[in-house]
């Protein structure tokens, strides 16, 4: 009654539908603010406060307020030709040209230079500091905003610096490091510009002809990496990557949109329902994110534009399709837009309540960027949902039959649109008839073979599937293309540097009762001690070396021999730099992992590491707290937080999903069947992306990419049930009129060539998520595309209505009797 009452509604007064959601789109556009200034940048930022890693690093912000070094540009300047590795012109040239120019480009006094403006005459508040006690020179983080802009750089460290200057030079000799040190967090958008300035410069000297002044010396080559450079680097892809994805989502939906109908009108239609829907979304969780109704994080319209495309277009399918038959009947226009409301606005709502109760289901998630997911896909879909069912009809409605030019006389009723389409061709060949027809006979002469063959086809993916489920990667790097800047220079730097130095683990330890400032007597024994500890187990422990306050240097030797004055004045800076200056019973020790930290295994040998190292603690130290800060700490937290959310959020959405089904099909039996087949469908689809991937690059592939899987759970359960609803409520209707057996194969032939239309276009709109350069959008989109084409051609075709008919047909015995299928009608029906 209420979809009818809509109907009516929608054909009275189609104008005024338009003309609101014209006047919704045009406001909520002028009121909305800039997408970047409402969302949130990071992937740490977005665990639970209760994670370790959190506490953590709020304990190291108390005990070392002056160090808030959270990332870093690394310059990586080498000479691999020759056997002399780099030639004193070139630590000339660094010292001379590079270093200086750095500091202006980021706004700090330039050395020798402290107590003169800077370049832009606006330095009065950034005066020089003393060296900090990292070993590096440092100019003032305090100087806050610096010529207008805010200053996030706290610190540049060189080779010249004269008390860690010889770590930053390889032992091999062939080269050293330039660090400017951050204090913001690699995926900070307040990054970019340091990272973009300090890349054009390093550009510039590459195109300066050598021997003129600016130019590298020759055979000298200077990279760029660090974290903060990562995070630069992928933030710019994804930026890239959502609007490849966006264009390549709309000409996709075209594309397949004419081919399948050969008539604009019905093209146009659902183009415009979806764009509006996803414009008038978008700008509606801006404004929501500004008023703190809801958090967004950077990269969620991607997904958002990507759900509501597929989904909307799908639903306007199914809907002119209906509204072809009831013209077909012989309605008139107004009482086929009410008619098609009446009898497939319950279906469509019930499919768009699925999928948006299985996606909702990430708002439980611990991680911020799940829960945020659930909340934006889920709205989103929801506008897209009212969209389709009036915006749509009204669009239809004002039309008339024009919507169907050229070809605009009535055929004999269809399920599916008349045309002249490419598939319109077939269907005058009556191939797609005869084809659904061959399908629904085998069905019912064959339904075991049918029903095996089809498990059978899926088994060895959905096996790999199981198997591969937990090998996910982690790695950060591995996420950007080859050709990635930070790529590039990380590829660098291991050459000549320990991989895990681009990300050091810092330990630190609160001994109560202690005094780690006295350089001399129990404090300084016991670090002594437990670093000595560490170096001779660092084999085991996954460790290159250990610098703590007696071993600031880790374990590399002096050149030459320092005097006792620059010895003593290493104490002391070390005693500053390791030593918290709030509480003197807390110290710190860098641990250098020997592997490369954003490597899938450093989770592994982190965990292993936390948990040995506290054997390793001399008597002294044995009831210290212990707290792990660095990013590869904040990764171990990260599997265990999505670890966690996967196990938490597909109880959630299975049990959510298999409730709606429960209360639309009234056959607890069934829907568990439905269930399955999904779940089925989704290990298949899983380890079908695993191996493909593989086999692309067995050397380097290191696991899908850890946010695949839980993606790929949400919304491939809760669209898979949304063709299954479909199917199962045309069962519903045929069934009445043909009988058990009849209706299955009915069903089948007149839903067949509407729900794969459907389910190419919603296979074909994931797959632009693979028209970008990040690899885990690569991952997502394949595995989302290949999942929906499993689910449209096996699944749904095949497998549900092959057990369907084994239950009509008393084959399965106590089930059959379970489901409601009675001896005298199948013994009528077979004959």
């Amino acid at each position: 009654m209420l979809f009818k009452r809509l109907g009516d509604l929608t054909a009275r007064h189609a104008v005024l539908i338009v003309v609101a959601w014209v006047v919704l789109l045009a406001v909520s556009v002028r009121v909305a603010p800039p997408w970047e200034s409402v969302v949130a940048n990071g992937e740490f930022a977005f665990l639970p406060e209760n994670s370790d890693s959190v506490i953590a690093n709020g304990v190291f912000r108390e005990a070392f307020p002056d160090d808030q070094m959270r990332s870093t540009v690394v310059l990586i300047a080498r000479r691999e030709s020759g056997t002399e590795g780099l030639l004193p012109s070139d630590f000339d040239f660094v010292a001379q040209q590079v270093v200086p120019e750095l500091h202006r480009i980021v706004d700090l006094p330039v050395p020798g230079q402290e107590d003169e403006p800077s370049a832009e005459g606006e330095q009065s508040g950034a005066v020089s500091e003393p060296d900090d006690a990292a070993g590096v020179k440092s100019a003032a983080a305090s100087a806050g905003v610096a010529g207008g802009k805010q200053q996030i750089v706290q610190s540049i460290a060189w080779f010249e610096d004269r008390k860690v200057g010889e770590l930053l030079v390889s032992e091999d000799k062939q080269a050293t490091t330039i660090v400017l040190w951050l204090t913001t967090e690699f995926l900070d958008q307040a990054n970019v510009r340091i990272v973009n300035e300090v890349e054009a410069f390093v550009e510039q000297m590459r195109r300066v002809p050598s021997g003129q002044a600016g130019s590298l010396p020759a055979g000298l080559e200077i990279a760029i990496s660090g974290s903060a450079t990562f995070g630069r680097d992928m933030m710019m892809e994804s930026r890239k990557s959502a609007k490849s994805t966006e264009d390549w989502t709309v000409i996709l939906v075209v594309v397949l949109l004419i081919a399948i109908y050969r008539a604009p009108a019905l093209a146009f239609i659902p183009l415009v329902t979806v764009g509006v829907a996803t414009a008038v979304s978008k700008h509606l969780l801006a404004i929501g994110a500004q008023l703190g109704i809801v958090s967004l994080f950077n990269g969620i319209e991607t997904y958002v534009t990507v759900l509501v495309y597929g989904a909307g277009v799908d639903y306007c399918l199914f809907l002119i399709a209906r509204y072809r038959e009831e013209l077909d009947s012989g309605l008139t226009i107004e009482e086929s837009i009410t008619g098609t409301m009446q009898r497939i606005g319950a279906a469509l709502t019930a499919s768009a309540g699925t999928v948006m109760c299985g996606i909702g289901m990430m708002y439980f998630a611990e991680f911020g960027k799940f829960s945020q997911a659930g909340v934006a896909i889920t709205f989103g879909l929801g506008v897209c949902l009212l969209a389709s069912l009036t915006l749509t009809p009204a669009i239809l409605r004002l039309c008339r039959l024009y919507a169907f030019w050229p070809a605009m006389m009535t055929r004999p009723a269809d399920t599916f649109p008349a045309g002249r389409g490419v598939l319109a061709r077939l269907k005058n060949l009556r191939l797609l008839s005869m084809g659904w027809q061959w399908m629904g006979s085998l069905l019912e002469r064959r339904p075991w073979f049918a029903w095996l063959g089809s498990l059978a086809v899926l088994l060895p993916f959905a096996a790999a599937g199981v198997i591969f489920f937990g090998d996910l990667s982690y790695g950060l790097l591995s996420e950007l293309p080859k050709t990635a800047s930070s790529v590039y220079g990380a590829e660098a730097a291991q050459k000549h540097f320990p991989a895990g130095e681009v990300s050091p683990i810092t330990l630190m330890i609160e001994a109560e009762g202690l005094d780690f400032t006295t350089m001399q007597g129990t404090s300084f024994t016991l670090i002594r001690e437990f670093t000595e500890r560490l170096v001779a187990q660092k084999g085991d422990l996954g460790l290159d070396s250990v610098r703590s306050l007696s071993s600031p240097r880790g374990q590399r030797e002096f050149r030459t021999r320092p005097s006792i004055a620059v010895r003593q004045a290493q104490k002391l800076h070390a005693r500053q730099y390791f030593v918290s200056p709030n509480n003197h019973s807390i110290t710190r020790v860098n641990l250098i992992p020997k592997n490369d930290p954003f490597a899938r295994s450093s989770i592994s040998e982190f965990r292993m590491l936390r948990d040995r190292i506290r054997n390793e603690l001399p008597d002294g130290l044995r009831e210290a707290r212990l707290w792990f800060v660095g990013n590869t700490a904040e990764i171990s937290d990260l599997k265990a937080v999505t670890d966690r959310d996967q196990i938490r959020i597909d109880a959630l959405v299975m049990l959510g999903v298999y409730l709606i089904l429960w209360a639309l099909l009234k056959k607890p039996g069934i829907c568990a069947y439905l269930m399955f087949t999904v779940l089925y469908s989704y290990f298949a689809t899983l380890g079908f992306t695993y191996l493909a991937f593989w086999a692309m690059d067995p050397q380097g592939f290191t696991g899908l990419d850890w946010k695949v899987p839980m993606f790929l759970f949400t919304i491939l359960i809760a669209v898979g049930e949304d063709y299954n609803i479909f199917l199962m409520a045309r069962i519903d209707e045929e069934q009445k009129v043909h009988g058990p057996l009849k209706g299955i194969t009915v069903a089948l032939e007149r839903t067949g060539s509407i729900i794969s239309s459907c389910g190419v276009i919603m296979a074909g709109t994931f797959s632009s998520l693979m028209a970008g350069s990040l690899v885990g959008m690569d991952q997502l989109g394949l595995a989302l595309a290949t999942g929906v084409v499993l689910d449209t051609f096996v699944i749904r075709p095949i497998m549900v209505p092959a057990f369907m008919v084994l239950l009509a047909t008393r084959r399965l015995g106590v089930l059959s009797r379970l489901a409601g299928y009675g001896k005298t009608e199948t013994v009528s029906q077979a004959a």
